[in-house]
């Protein structure tokens, strides 16, 4: 006679227990916000957000990094939706939620990973002594206050731990980042389609009609669209890296209908970019996507001829078209928002030199070089560029520099806007070598030619632009360095496994 015992395994009573006790504190503090109105309501959303983005990142780096690559696209327009219940007001905890998420994020990687990671590669290494170089930048007293220079540090040091995010990484997850650049591209800027359609919404106006120190949204009679971002630099800049991402996989596709899925989302990104009335951010298309052409040829020749292909519309286009004149385009008003921007994008386009934006900031840049920074070698502090030096002492305030590798040289000094000029031309000639050595049709070699493409258009927006300081662009920007500097890392490994 036999007997068979059946254990029956029940479900783990821990989560049952902890509900109860995160419940009860998240009831009380919705009962707060219901009394205390729009400014309890704004820190429980608030409070949400950062608290699902730390959940994710418990649990794993790469959920927690997607998270915030969710929230970094929308951080505009959920500061403005805000404006439905709260009045105006200059500054918003909401510019903390994703820099306190990343530094939870960083204590995770160094405590894994140690102080190694901060010199192990000679990418690394570098991007550790800039680093270092703006956190010391923070405390200097020529920007009027530490509060000025932590203003500064959320903007520009803050991303950088991103690089170290990018040494952690796998190929897949770099390649499921690039593609979800592309689908939030897409999506984002169907609100920008709907600011030109109908105009802003009521308490997007409200948030306009208050706004200081953004003079640029301005385009002769009309203002630019937004989409979900915080100013149409940002919106054009990450949908041009979208589009260059799309093409990019486009041209690494085997399958003809994911070639021409690709292709189609590239060509929607780069018709809204011209919507965007980014200029810079036009040209920087353009550049990635004449890289990418000159990527897949076998030898300098064949390179040297699908350059001139590439260039060849672009110059005819220069040398027939008749760029529009800044007569015709102020003369359309806001019920023809869709042609006063692509007036705005083509004059820019076809006739960048005579631009009077662009001669103002050569007269800003010369000022600098001149003036600014000879009397101050060392820099004058990470936040003597931001917004809160010209809230709270416009006569000290200096003009809108409108590109990063001058601010850097402002703020930091010239040796560090180098040094960062220098970071990037490093990973660019990494990247490029990288996917020499790749198999073009694996998918890891084509994250390489996506990335290989982005690093000259990353380059570019720093000289006329402010990539590096914009809320969803400038982590990508540190993460695509990062996952550079670890292939580096995995070479080096490789190397030393052969050889023992």
């Amino acid at each position: 006679m036999s007997s068979q015992v059946l254990i029956e395994r029940s479900a783990p009573r821990r989560p049952t227990k902890i509900w109860p006790l995160a419940l009860v504190p998240l009831s009380g503090f919705i009962a707060w916000a219901v009394n205390t109105g729009g400014e309890g309501w704004r820190w429980l959303f608030l409070g949400g957000m950062a608290w699902s983005m730390a959940l994710a990142l418990l649990s794993s780096l790469e959920a927690g990094l997607v998270a915030m690559m969710l929230f970094e696209p929308l951080r505009g327009f959920l500061r403005r939706i805000q404006y439905l219940f709260l009045p105006y007001s200059q500054t918003d905890p909401i510019h903390l939620v994703t820099p306190l998420i990343t530094l939870l994020a960083l204590a995770m990687v160094l405590q894994k990973r140690g102080l190694r990671m901060f010199t192990q590669t000679s990418l690394a290494k570098l991007v550790s002594v800039l680093g270092l170089i703006y956190f010391l930048q923070i405390f200097n007293p020529l920007q009027g206050g530490l509060a000025v220079g932590l203003s500064g540090a959320l903007f520009i040091l803050v991303p950088v731990a991103w690089f170290y995010f990018g040494q952690t990484i796998t190929p897949d997850f770099m390649r499921l980042a690039l593609r979800l650049m592309v689908v939030l591209g897409i999506i984002t800027s169907l609100w920008g389609l709907y600011h030109l359609a109908y105009g802003f919404p009521g308490f997007e106006q409200y948030w306009l009609d208050h706004t200081d120190a953004y003079e640029s949204i301005q385009v002769g009679k009309i203002k630019r669209a937004l989409a979900t971002y915080s100013s149409a630099e940002e919106w054009g800049r990450y949908i041009e890296l979208g589009a260059i991402i799309a093409f990019g996989f486009a041209a690494g596709a085997i399958n003809r209908v994911r070639r021409t899925g690709w292709f189609l989302c590239g060509g929607a990104l780069a018709v809204m970019l011209m919507l965007t009335g980014q200029r810079t951010a036009i040209f920087g298309l353009i550049l990635g996507v004449i890289v990418l052409l000159t990527l897949g040829a076998q030898t300098w020749r064949a390179a040297l001829g699908r350059l001139l292909l590439a260039l060849a519309p672009v110059l005819l286009i220069g040398m027939l078209v008749n760029a529009p004149s800044s007569d015709d385009m102020q003369s359309l008003d806001e019920e023809q928002r869709f042609g006063a921007v692509l007036s705005h994008s083509t004059r820019g386009a076809l006739s960048p030199t005579q631009e009077g934006s662009l001669q103002e900031r050569f007269t800003t840049w010369s000022y600098l070089a001149t003036e600014v920074i000879p009397h101050n070698p060392l820099g004058m502090g990470l936040g003597a560029t931001s917004l809160s030096v010209q809230r709270s002492d416009k006569g000290a305030a200096l003009p809108p520099v409108d590109s990063y590798f001058i601010s850097t040289a402002v703020t930091c000094s010239l040796a560090a806007a180098l040094l960062f000029i220098g970071i990037l031309a490093r990973a660019g000639f990494m990247s490029w070598r990288a996917f020499q050595r790749a198999d073009r049709g694996s998918p890891e070699g084509q994250v390489w030619r996506v990335v290989a493409a982005l690093m000259p258009v990353l380059i570019l927006n720093s000289i006329f632009g402010n990539t590096f300081t914009l809320y969803s662009v400038a982590p990508v920007g540190w993460l695509v360095v990062g996952w550079i500097s670890a292939q580096q890392l995995r070479n080096m490994e490789a190397r030393s496994s052969v050889q023992n």
